[in-house]
C-alpha cells in the first residue's frame, strides 16, 4: 500500500523549508518505500500541529521520530547493517545535529532581521495561504525566540525595522549573540566533518538513517541564498568535505521529483474533526486534558512515557490553538455578530449564518 507524506513545500533552493520534512522524505526514499508526497503547508492539518505526517493505511503518525519508530517496527530501519556500536553514535551525532544545527539555523532566519524581512518571511507568506502568511511567521519566530533564550539571544520586534547601514547592522547581530552561533555552528561542522572524513557517508559506503538527519539540517545552511549567506559561506569555504556531502546526498535522495497526491479525506486535521463531529471534538479536548495532567483514575493505568506525554501536550496546545484561530477567524469575518440595544436593553443579540452540515454522533478513531 502506496504511503503518504504530508510536509512542508520545497523553498529557499531545498526539498523543504523545514528540515524535519527533509529527514524525513530523505528516509523513505533511502529505504525505497513506495509512496506519494502531499505538500500541505498547514501544521494544523496535524493532530500535533506538526508537520511531517505520515499516513500509512489507515496509521496517521505525526512527527520525525514517531514516524521514524514507526517504520523501524515495520521493518523499515534505516540502521539495520549498523553494528551496536555504530548504533550508539547515531543517536549522539542525531541529537547534537537537531539540537545545534536547528539553533544556528533559527538564529540566521530570525535573529538577523535582514534574512527574515527579506527572504524568511516572503518565503513563508508564497506558501502559505490567507490568513496563515501573516500569522505563521510571526508565530514561528516567537518560537524560535524562546527557543534560544538558552544562549542569552536576542529576537527584535519586527516593527523596529531594518538597520540603516553595515556598521549598525554588525553592532546589532553582535549584541543577539552573534559570535557565539557562528562558532557553535563551526564546532558541530567540525564533529560531523571528523565523523565523515574521506567516506562517501558517515558510517562508510551505505548512506544510513544518520545522513538523512544531518542532510536535513545542513541542507537549510547550505542552499538557502540569503541576503546573510554566513552559514552557507562557512561550510563552502571552512568546510568544504561537507559541503561536497550535501551535495552527493541530495543527488542520491532528490534528483527526481517524488509523485504528488491529493490529501486524503480522513486527515485527522482538527477542522475537519470540529466540523464533522463537534461533540467528539471538544470530548477528545476534554479527554486528552485529564490524560495529560492525571484524574483519579490514574492509579489505575500504566505510567506514560515522557513521549505519550509530549505527544498530549503538544496535541492539546495544538487543539487551543486552533479553537481560537476558528473563534478569531469567525469573529474578524463577520459570520458572528454582537448586537447591543439601549442603554436600558441590557439583553445582547446573538446573529449567526450558518448552512446545515451533517452531524455524527459515532466517533472517528484515529490510530496515532
Amino acid at each position: 500500500m502506496t504511503m503518504q507524506l504530508y510536509v512542508w513545500s520545497p523553498a529557499l533552493d531545498a526539498p523543504s523549508i523545514d528540515p524535519k520534512c527533509i529527514v524525513v522524505e530523505a528516509y523513505l526514499r533511502l529505504l525505497e518505500v513506495n509512496f506519494t508526497i502531499v505538500y500541505a503547508n498547514d501544521p494544523q492539518c496535524s493532530p500535533t500541529g506538526e508537520l511531517p505526517l505520515l499516513k500509512d493505511g489507515t496509521t496517521w503518525v505525526a512527527g520525525v521520530d514517531r514516524i521514524l519508530a514507526h517504520l523501524a517496527k515495520r521493518g523499515l530501519d534505516g540502521n539495520r547493517e549498523l553494528s551496536p556500536e555504530q548504533k550508539a553514535e547515531y543517536l549522539a551525532y542525531s541529537a547534537m545535529t537537531e539540537e545545534k544545527l536547528m539553533d544556528c539555523m533559527l538564529f540566521t532566519w530570525y535573529a538577523d532581521m535582514t534574512n527574515f524581512v527579506k527572504n524568511i518571511r516572503p518565503t513563508y507568506a508564497k506558501i502559505l495561504s490567507f490568513p496563515s502568511r501573516y500569522l505563521v511567521p510571526i508565530q514561528l519566530k516567537k518560537n524560535a525566540k524562546a527557543r534560544l533564550a538558552k544562549y542569552s539571544v536576542e529576537i527584535t520586534d519586527d516593527d523596529k525595522g531594518l538597520p540603516q547601514n553595515e556598521v549598525e547592522e554588525m553592532k546589532e547581530l553582535q549584541r543577539s549573540g552573534w559570535h557565539y552561533m557562528y562558532r557553535l555552528a563551526r564546532e558541530t561542522y567540525a564533529v560531523l566533518d571528523s565523523q565523515l572524513a574521506d567516506k562517501p557517508f558517515m558510517f562508510g559506503e551505505r548512506p544510513s538513517t544518520l545522513d538523512c538527519v544531518v542532510f536535513g539540517y545542513l541542507a537549510l545552511h547550505l542552499y538557502p541564498n540569503l541576503a546573510h549567506r554566513r552559514l552557507q559561506h562557512i561550510l563552502i569555504n571552512e568546510y568544504p568535505r561537507l559541503a561536497s556531502y550535501c551535495d552527493r546526498v541530495k543527488e542520491r535522495f532528490f534528483s527526481t521529483e517524488q509523485s504528488q497526491s491529493e490529501a486524503a479525506q480522513d486527515i485527522p486535521s482538527l477542522w475537519r474533526t470540529f466540523c464533522n463531529n463537534p461533540r467528539a471534538f471538544f470530548s477528545n479536548i476534554k479527554q486528552d486534558a485529564m490524560a495529560y495532567m492525571g484524574n483519579s483514575d490514574a492509579q489505575d493505568k500504566p505510567k506514560k512515557s515522557d513521549a505519550q506525554l509530549e505527544f498530549e501536550r503538544k496535541r492539546i496546545w495544538s487543539i487551543a490553538g486552533g479553537v481560537t484561530f476558528l473563534l478569531a477567524y469567525v469573529i474578524y469575518n463577520g459570520i458572528v455578530s454582537v448586537e447591543f440595544g439601549d442603554e436600558d436593553d441590557e439583553d445582547v443579540e446573538y446573529e449567526m449564518d450558518y448552512e446545515e452540515d451533517e452531524m455524527y454522533d459515532d466517533e472517528e478513531d484515529v490510530d496515532l
